[in-house]
């Protein structure tokens, strides 16, 4: 979309104008996304079914029609508490938080509008930001504060948290779009919206909630990028689990000032990072919570754990290279994965000195973070020292002896913005792993005075680290596979649920 499109003609829709206060049976023609619609329809007819307070909820007319008199009565219920939620909760909190979501181009005497209409069936809403200009730069705007709601979930409990979502979409409208004139990155605007239901309280409740949801989907896929946004459930799994670490971290006002800025993504992180006086940058951020993903655990570092209880024991299930202990080994595998993505591949088993090569395009410029740990449970969290051709690497003496597990999280930083084009897995790297054993001759020598008992307990000791490594890891995997089961619903309701850059008649 070319920028004089977008803001042609600012000064006249930026004037204020009046019109009437809408009432209930008022009859409207909307245009929807035809992507959403169950029928592929590109605009259809809409009756105001509830005038509240803070919302007009307009309901398809074909839709509406079809439902009996108690189902109607029942759907007015839920649409009235959602008003009173809205306008007691939701919008003043929110606003309080980032700012005014009131655009006078189009505002309708303070009130948003709620338009409910059958969807396809993996969508739970959307928001169309054209929606936010007058006709004469965008001709397809219904001119209103507006989001679209799948009439599969209206009565959903999960529908304030769905509304609240979609309303921090208007607030950055507002905010960024109009006040700024700059476009927030998809991720960024998906990751505020996300929070936004745990802000509420509403996944205060955790099973079952929001939140919860969103965990599972990307414990069963966290290999998707935070900011390469797929629109899938893992991204939106990332984005309110990286929220909350960061608010965990750097405070509720690190999050809400990346609205408060004109800089968009990344910079907007820094940014608000800075204000709240941390000096840190995205990729030290972005390393420390895949630290904390992967090991979960405060006596690492207070960096290294998520203070949120219900997450305290939520890792990810990394991909295990198990390595034998009585051979030669050389081994090389390629991955392909995306900007700031996590990648957690577990290194564990041999018995000999053990060194990593690591490889990748310099221009890719990838971090390797890894967890080191010892055969008594005893963990270090290091980095490896990649240089300026891209490479790195790693010798570990006796490793299977001495350490139980090495665990890398290489990601790449080598994009910073401009993530709104997705291309998927277009950052490769290597790994090259080989282990030596070690020869009888240098073995270390055991007396025979006590040495029997001494060797004993040696590999017992032996054994029972690589029993408990075993049994953490099966639990990893049961978790990853209960998560698996229970994301199957969570994206029924969520999978598309906010096309928070979609213009009508504009293009993206």
């Amino acid at each position: 979309m070319k920028t004089a499109v977008f803001f042609c003609g600012l000064a006249l829709a930026l004037a204020p104008f009046l019109v009437r206060a809408e009432s209930y049976g008022d009859q409207n023609f909307f245009n929807i996304d035809k992507s959403y619609d169950e029928f592929g329809r590109s605009n259809l007819a809409a009756g105001l079914v509830l005038a509240g307070n803070g919302i007009y909820f307009y309901a398809d007319n074909n839709w509406w029609g079809g439902l009996d008199a108690q189902s109607q009565g029942k759907y007015r219920a839920a649409f009235l508490d959602l008003d009173n939620e809205f306008s007691n909760n939701i919008r003043p909190k929110l606003t309080a938080l980032f700012g005014s979501d009131v655009n006078p181009a189009v505002s309708r005497d303070g009130r948003i509008t709620v338009l409910i209409h059958p969807m396809i069936k993996d969508a739970g809403g959307y928001i169309n930001t054209g929606d936010g200009y007058k006709k004469i730069e965008v001709p397809a705007s219904n001119e209103r504060e507006m989001v679209y709601f799948n009439s599969r979930f209206a009565d959903s409990p999960l529908a304030k948290a769905y509304l609240a979502h979609e309303f921090v979409h208007l607030i950055t409208l507002a905010q960024k779009d109009i006040s700024r004139h700059v476009r927030e990155e998809v991720w960024l605007n998906e990751a505020r919206a996300e929070y936004a239901s745990t802000i509420l309280g509403y996944d205060d409740l955790f099973a079952g909630s929001n939140f919860d949801r969103r965990v599972k989907s990307f414990a069963n896929d966290p290999s998707k990028s935070l900011v390469n946004w797929a629109n899938k459930p893992a991204n939106y799994g990332a984005a309110h689990l990286f929220f909350q670490y960061l608010v965990d971290h750097y405070g509720i006002n690190a999050a809400a000032d990346t609205m408060k800025t004109e800089k968009t993504g990344i910079a907007a992180v820094e940014y608000a990072l800075k204000k709240n006086g941390h000096d840190l940058s995205f990729k030290q951020l972005f390393r420390d919570w895949l630290v904390a993903l992967a090991a979960n655990d405060c006596a690492l570092g207070d960096r290294y754990c998520y203070k949120l209880a219900d997450l305290k024991n939520f890792v990810v299930a990394p991909k295990i290279n198990y390595l034998p202990n009585s051979e030669r080994l050389s081994l090389s595998v390629m991955y392909n994965t995306d900007y700031f993505s996590g990648n957690w591949q577990r290194i564990a088993g041999g018995g000999g000195d053990l060194r990593l090569d690591f490889s990748s395009d310099p221009a890719d410029k990838f971090f390797v973070p890894y967890l080191l740990c010892d055969i008594s449970g005893k963990c270090v969290v290091g980095d490896m020292d990649t240089f300026a051709d891209g490479k790195a690497g790693l010798f570990l003496a006796d490793f299977g002896r001495k350490y139980s597990s090495l665990l890398l999280m290489p990601f790449s930083a080598g994009k910073t913005l401009g993530f709104n084009d997705y291309q998927a897995n277009s950052v490769p790297y290597s790994l090259r792993i080989e282990i030596n054993p070690k020869t009888a001759a240098a073995q270390p020598v055991i007396a025979e005075d006590g040495g029997q008992e001494a060797k004993i307990k040696s590999l017992l000791a032996r054994i029972e680290a690589i029993k408990i490594e075993i049994a953490r890891i099966q639990a990893l995997l049961a978790a990853r596979q209960a998560a698996a089961a229970g994301a199957g619903s969570a994206a029924g309701v969520w999978g598309k649920a906010s096309a928070a850059e979609r213009f009508f008649g504009v293009g993206n």
